[in-house]
């Protein structure tokens, strides 16, 4: 079996594809590190909003400066322009943090790693509060928290200090000189003893109010131990007032059927007043009748009275003339019947 002459390798030709082989892989990676590293930063594929705050200095802030909350990137300034008396900045946020920053956040400059390191934009949120800042709205700026804030604060108070050193001094100076104002009043005793007499009136009430704080607590001790007493009183009151007012419901119905009664038998009473009304009329009707058949008896007794007096002195008349007083007997024999009657 005869054997194939091996081809010889082309070094020359292999190196060139290793090389393009190696440069393509690296343009690949290159690609693949700028776009994280663009991603990371905001610059791509990341959805952001704006707002804008007002600095009165911007020293060592610079667009690009990074925005921070709590120590974590979340945007960086876009803007920086002089405005006013201060300095108008405007933030690139990103909007995964949107809910976080609302109308009670403050932003401000620090350094977030030391003395001397970059300054950074810090957002000091409060969640939960506020209403959630929307795109172009204005984030209320604090005081800066950096050496240099600190450093202008001091030199301020500094000059406050020495200000009011330079006035203690002053003081110092008229109250030394008596022929001030000042220097009278510290020179005689009556400051003290109107100071003197300031402190025991001011310790008299400090005592007064002890003693009125003392009873004041012994009076809500009282009222701690009665008060619960007096409110199961109120309570059984209240509870019976309750059931008599529940047992006086059906009374008003009660009260309205006797009305109804009543009504009825006033009624009947008013008919049988007027029965007995129209009853006194008869009545008064025949007494008026018998009164008339009375004063005609009366007349009649009167006039048969009359009659019979008449008669008896006809009978006297009689009995004295003597041819008819013979003939009559000395003793009656037969009765004077009407007379008799009479």
């Amino acid at each position: 079996m005869a054997f194939k002459p091996l081809k010889r390798i082309n070094w020359m030709e292999i190196s060139g594809v290793m090389v393009g082989v190696f440069f393509t892989a690296a343009v690949m990676i290159f690609a693949i590190v700028l776009y994280a590293k663009l991603f990371s930063t905001g610059m791509i594929g990341v959805e952001e909003y704006r707002l804008h705050s007002t600095f009165e200095k911007a020293f060592g802030l610079r667009p690009g400066t990074r925005v921070q909350i709590s120590g974590v990137d979340v945007g960086q300034i876009s803007n920086v322009e002089i405005e006013g008396d201060g300095v108008n900045m405007e933030f690139i946020i990103r909007k995964q943090y949107q809910p976080w920053i609302t109308d009670s956040a403050t932003v401000f400059a620090i350094r977030d790693q030391n003395l001397i390191s970059a300054r950074v934009i810090n957002i000091d949120v409060h969640r939960g509060k506020g209403r959630v800042l929307e795109d172009g709205d204005y984030l209320p700026p604090g005081q800066a928290q950096d050496i240099e804030t600190v450093l202008e604060t001091a030199n301020e108070l500094l000059g406050r200090v020495n200000s009011l050193v330079d006035g203690i001094d002053t003081i110092l100076v008229m109250a030394m000189d008596t022929g001030t104002t000042v220097g009278a009043l510290f020179g005689s005793r009556l400051l003290y003893d109107n100071l003197n007499k300031q402190l025991s009136r001011l310790n008299d009430i400090t005592y007064s109010g002890k003693k009125v704080l003392f009873q004041a607590s012994g009076l809500l001790d009282t009222l701690t131990y009665s008060v619960p007493a007096l409110m199961g009183k109120v309570d059984g009151i209240t509870t019976d007032v309750t059931s008599l007012m529940t047992d006086l419901k059906p009374l008003p119905q009660k009260v309205d059927g006797l009305m109804g009664n009543v009504d009825s038998l006033m009624g009947n009473v008013g008919t049988m007043v007027g029965n007995v009304d129209k009853t006194l009329g008869k009545a008064d009707d025949l007494l008026g009748e018998v009164g008339k058949l009375t004063t005609g008896i009366a007349d009649f007794m009167e006039t048969t009275e009359a009659t019979l007096q008449n008669a008896d002195d006809l009978m006297a008349g009689i009995e004295n003339m003597w041819i008819i007083k013979r003939s009559i007997p000395s003793k009656d024999t037969v009765p004077f019947m009407v007379e008799t009657l009479w």
